[in-house]
């Protein structure tokens, strides 16, 4: 069989820039992805059910969308192994949305990466992450509740990406403007008008990020406390914003007062780069009291909530969802209220698992799910 390249796939396309459409993978072409040779989906604009035993690949087509969105993989270590061993490349390539956009992504065996949309190269991921909204939910994904403070950064910044467009201009003149304060810091020769003019920059724009932060954060908490409500089981969960300075004091007077421990320490103390949000029952971190099958739950709330809310923002698009061994730690009655609050929301969703009996009952609508078997790395 003929290898399938990316140039070959993108550039054969129209050129063309897209309509608004709908969030939805149409055709998904993957080849050599881990132990994934050649692979060849159309899926259903609704549920996706990816079964097979362990190890034989449907975690990896689900990685293989993240992929597509992300640029990388959704596990930090294992981006180096994501080409099949003896190819020169990996590609996903899919059609997307109501327009059938053609998007594709190609990682080569030394770790270089191609991107394009429409057959233009794109030189930004975000382009790809703000083209297709996309949460997983994994093993993983329980960083957010017991991991370290980055990971709910992560989060929150997810949605604040997709709801605010200004949000990334600037995120990124924050990160730039504190990797040039740290360096000064560093230094040992700093200047005094340098110094002003980097703290400058920086609290203006670590201002604006705290204040797009503050602001998702309580249309996300609406969305979050309705979805709890209907996993009724659950304790009353608070979530609560830490900024990443002291909040009785602007940016700069907090700069000032910790010039000296900074300097010592090299790097800038306070700021958005500190922040975190808190997830507690009763004042105590839910990962200390509750059950994993209880955190399942509130993750899957926390990243379901996400998309909803993106649903009802001036965006109003659709999130796409993977969802990796979805029945794990999950009884019957609670894998249910996921699946049925999924397909309320008529989001696309992929789901992985082992025994797809299991989820047979868990639609009202069984006509719009579609399963696929997977052995080996072969799909069927």
């Amino acid at each position: 069989m003929l290898k399938i390249t990316l140039r070959y796939m993108l550039l054969c396309q129209c050129v063309y820039r897209p309509e608004p459409f709908s969030v939805t993978i149409h055709r998904l072409h993957i080849t050599q992805f881990r132990n994934l040779d050649q692979v060849s989906l159309e899926p259903s604009p609704h549920v996706n059910i990816i079964h097979g035993k362990n190890g034989s690949g449907k975690t990896n087509i689900l990685e293989a969308i993240f992929f597509l969105t992300h640029g990388r993989s959704y596990k930090a270590s294992k981006n180096a192994s994501l080409v099949q061993r003896e190819s020169a490349f990996a590609t996903v390539f899919a059609n997307i949305g109501d327009s059938q956009l053609p998007v594709g992504i190609q990682r080569d065996a030394s770790g270089s990466t191609e991107v394009r949309i429409a057959g233009e190269a794109v030189t930004a991921i975000s382009e790809l992450a703000s083209l297709v909204p996309l949460q997983f939910i994994h093993s993983e994904a329980f960083q957010i509740l017991e991991g370290s403070p980055k990971y709910r950064r992560q989060f929150i910044d997810w949605g604040v990406f997709h709801v605010e467009h200004a949000f990334i201009s600037a995120w990124r003149n924050t990160q730039k403007a504190l990797k040039n304060r740290n360096t000064l810091l560093r230094s040992g020769r700093m200047d005094a008008n340098e110094l002003a003019s980097w703290n400058q920059e920086f609290v203006s724009n670590a201002n604006l990020v705290d204040q797009a932060r503050s602001r998702y954060l309580e249309g996300f908490k609406q969305n979050f406390n309705e979805l709890i409500d209907q996993f009724s089981d659950l304790p009353k969960i608070d979530i609560s914003y830490s900024r990443g300075w002291d909040k009785t004091k602007t940016l700069d007077e907090v700069l000032a007062d910790s010039l000296i421990r900074d300097k010592k320490s090299g790097f800038t103390h306070s700021g958005p780069q500190r922040a975190d949000i808190r997830v507690r029952v009763d004042k105590e971190n839910v990962s200390d009291i509750l059950s994993r099958g209880q955190q399942k739950m509130v993750v899957s709330a926390m990243k379901l909530a996400q998309g909803h809310y993106l649903i009802k923002s001036k965006q109003q698009k659709r999130c796409i969802y993977l969802l990796d061994d979805l029945p794990a730690e999950l009884d019957s009655e609670h894998l249910l209220k996921i699946c049925r609050v999924l397909e309320a929301m008529d989001a696309q969703v992929f789901i992985s698992c082992i025994d797809p009996k299991v989820l047979e009952d868990c639609w009202e609508d069984k006509q719009k799910v579609k399963m696929f078997h997977v052995e080996h790395g072969v799909l069927s």
